[in-house]
């Protein structure tokens, strides 16, 4: 639901409120009426007995008050861990993960987890809220009628930067374009010696190699080897412009002001522009990654009850929506959307329109391919 106007304007002069009234009053009142029919079915709890939920996620993925609202209404404990990589959750997940009730990968991810028999196949009618879904997410490429996976969030990954840096380095034309409606980039900027000790790129082997290949006009989800390596090759040649390679910690570098250009998460770069209103997002010319993030359920999953209670509790409009208005994130849910704040939902850098998004490609299932991606990722931070 829409931030509260004095919260607003306290976010524009940097300053933080509490969002204990937010969340505990109004969308405490829309969730209270929902709390009977969600329990009834899980007063029995779970396997061994214990009133909690574990969930894997992204960091800096919810509204600060989502958790303790949910324990709140639900007397549920919620344990939440993070990765900053798909790979990293999948790696998490192989080497013993199984205590994860509520896990939260990417569409191409998802397929993975799938294929490797580590997701629950999902039993809809313990799902409320599945028709609050934008049309677009009620049935996915990688999941067609979400046998396995919820939507949450999508968005795109392409080019953070410090507007004062970069008409420094390229000039007032830069400031001219960002109040025309905003600077045009292509990736190949991501190799301006310029920006040296400056730019982060994210610690994500899909994305990063992704990024390479795009910008040498090929598909992020190439299988050819030799186009793998080259792309490696370029990214070595880089590497000694790069700051660091970081998913998490991106937010934190960009509004220090110590990277004036990342390789960012479309809603991670607005969280940093909280704290530093210098900076802007761009979707580069030549195309970016698109992705869906999604809740899922793994096969081992000990407290399943309190899983279908969380997805169902995010599936509400009022959470969804209060969700996308903090993390800044384009929202899968077609009722959220409707109290996404207007500034976000017209912001066509967060919910691109199809031409921008004609250009953009979704990081796909690579099958074998993928181990020499890990082989050229390993390769590349060891060079």
């Amino acid at each position: 639901m829409p931030l509260p106007a004095e919260e607003i304007e306290a976010e524009k002069q940097g300053t933080v409120l509490s969002r204990r009234s937010f969340i505990g009053s109004a969308l405490g009142t829309a969730i209270g009426g929902a709390c009977t029919f969600l329990l009834g079915g899980c007063a029995a709890g779970t396997d061994d007995g214990e009133r909690q939920v574990n969930i894997l996620n992204w960091a800096d993925y919810l509204h600060p008050d989502a958790i303790s609202e949910f324990e709140r209404r639900y007397k549920i404990r919620v344990v939440q861990d993070t990765f900053a990589s798909n790979e990293a959750l999948l790696a998490k997940l192989q080497a013993g993960g199984t205590r994860y009730d509520v896990i939260v990968p990417s569409s191409y991810m998802v397929k993975q987890l799938k294929k490797l028999d580590i997701l629950s196949a999902l039993e809809h009618d313990r799902i409320k809220g599945l028709d609050n879904l934008l049309p677009r997410f009620q049935s996915t490429n990688y999941d067609p009628g979400l046998h396995v996976s919820v939507p949450y969030t999508w968005g795109t990954t392409g080019i953070g930067f410090n507007l004062d840096e970069m008409e420094r380095i390229r000039g007032a034309a830069a400031r001219t374009s960002d109040r025309a409606g905003g600077l045009e980039l292509s990736w190949d900027i991501l190799w301006d010696r310029a920006f040296k000790g400056r730019l982060t790129m994210l610690e994500d082997a899909r994305e990063v190699i992704g990024t390479a290949l795009k910008m040498q006009g090929h598909s992020y989800n190439t299988r050819e080897h030799s186009l793998i390596k080259s792309a490696t090759d370029l990214l070595k040649e880089q590497k000694q412009l790069v700051m660091c390679y970081t998913s998490d910690q991106v937010i934190v570098e960009l509004a220090s002001g110590d990277s004036f250009l990342s390789q960012v998460y479309s809603g991670d770069c607005y969280q940093a522009r909280r704290e530093n209103t210098k900076l802007r997002y761009a979707i580069p010319t030549d195309g970016c990654s698109i992705w869906t993030d999604n809740f899922c359920i793994p096969k081992t999953a000990p407290h399943r009850e309190f899983a279908y209670l969380w997805i169902s509790y995010m599936l509400e409009p009022d959470v969804a929506a209060a969700c996308a208005n903090f993390t800044h994130y384009a929202t899968a849910n077609e009722k959220a959307f409707k109290k996404v704040q207007p500034e976000l939902a017209s912001d066509p850098h967060l919910y691109p329109g199809e031409k921008v998004l004609a250009r953009c490609e979704d990081i796909g299932d690579v099958g074998e391919a993928l181990f020499y991606y890990d082989r050229m990722w390993t390769e590349l931070k060891c060079s």
